[in-house]
């Protein structure tokens, strides 16, 4: 149960849709001229090495900044071209997932302003981020890029929930659609959760939220179903997760989400947000 009194209020119409992450990036077109995943000699190198150069930085962000600590990581280990599914609530979900993967390679697949900032576009493609396309026919390079990266054995991440709520305490509606990746590959698919709670002392001090992410032991496609039953299979368990983990795990608010419908008039017009 969560009793805090939050930083501020949010009010929001379409849990599917609505995204409070800020950032207003215009982006770049991603059609069928696109390159996702580069595989010249040179950009391979490159990568290798800035990987290297990034994951400890990663690990000190992650750690020491943000105060990220992951349960049951140990359920990744000798899984190959896993698919990871989790909430999206922050900045680091960036990384968190290079962390899971570590020492396989992770992709994350990500909307097209992921890949769309001036002066590191190749920085961020370099680390994991394959841009899913603006445009229907650049569907087909996508498949047969990520397909590479599979075959390749590096696990990819898929945020379902596509829109960042930062601090979210609860998990969105989300649909069985990406949940095809898994069942067209017969790959396991862990689930993670980012959980928010108080921070005790003297942790208090110099964060005002304590990070825990909870990995789920692993779940394989129903083969005996068909392809569409089998997704929606992966994405109930993996739901079924979110929310368990939600319950019991994530108390304490720094952003209260508020459904606007639902609400008095003078509420919405008032001093709700802070």
């Amino acid at each position: 149960m969560r009793k805090n009194h939050p930083e501020k209020t949010v009010y929001y119409k379409d849990p599917l849709n609505d995204d409070f992450a800020g950032t207003r990036i215009s982006h770049d077109v991603i059609d069928e001229k696109y390159n996702y995943v580069p595989k010249n000699f040179f950009y391979k190198i490159g990568t290798y090495i800035l990987r290297g150069i990034a994951m400890p930085i990663i690990f000190l962000l992650e750690h020491l900044v943000y105060g990220v600590t992951i349960k049951n990581r140990k359920a990744l280990k000798g899984l190959k071209g896993a698919y990871l599914y989790g909430n999206h609530t922050a900045v680091f979900d960036a990384f968190t997932p290079m962390l899971l993967s570590f020492p396989r390679r992770n992709k994350i697949i990500a909307n097209p302003d992921a890949v769309s900032i001036k002066g590191i576009k190749t920085i961020v493609k370099m680390l994991g981020v394959i841009p899913l396309p603006s445009e229907n026919k650049g569907m087909v390079k996508f498949m047969k890029d990520l397909d590479y990266c599979h075959k390749r054995g590096e696990n990819i991440t898929i945020y379902p929930e596509a829109h960042i709520w930062p601090y979210y305490n609860g998990v969105r509606p989300f649909k069985s659609t990406s949940f095809h990746y898994p069942v067209k590959d017969g790959s396991p698919t862990v689930a993670f959760f980012t959980a928010y709670q108080k921070p005790s002392f003297p942790e208090c001090l110099i964060r005002k939220v304590k990070v825990t992410v909870y990995v789920s032991d692993p779940f394989y496609p129903d083969k005996t179903l068909k392809p569409k039953e089998a997704q929606a299979k992966l994405r109930n368990q993996v739901y079924d997760f979110m929310c368990d983990c939600s319950k019991k795990y994530s108390n304490y608010e720094i952003i209260r989400y508020v459904e606007a419908p639902d609400l008095a008039a003078e509420e919405l017009a008032g001093e709700c947000v802070a």
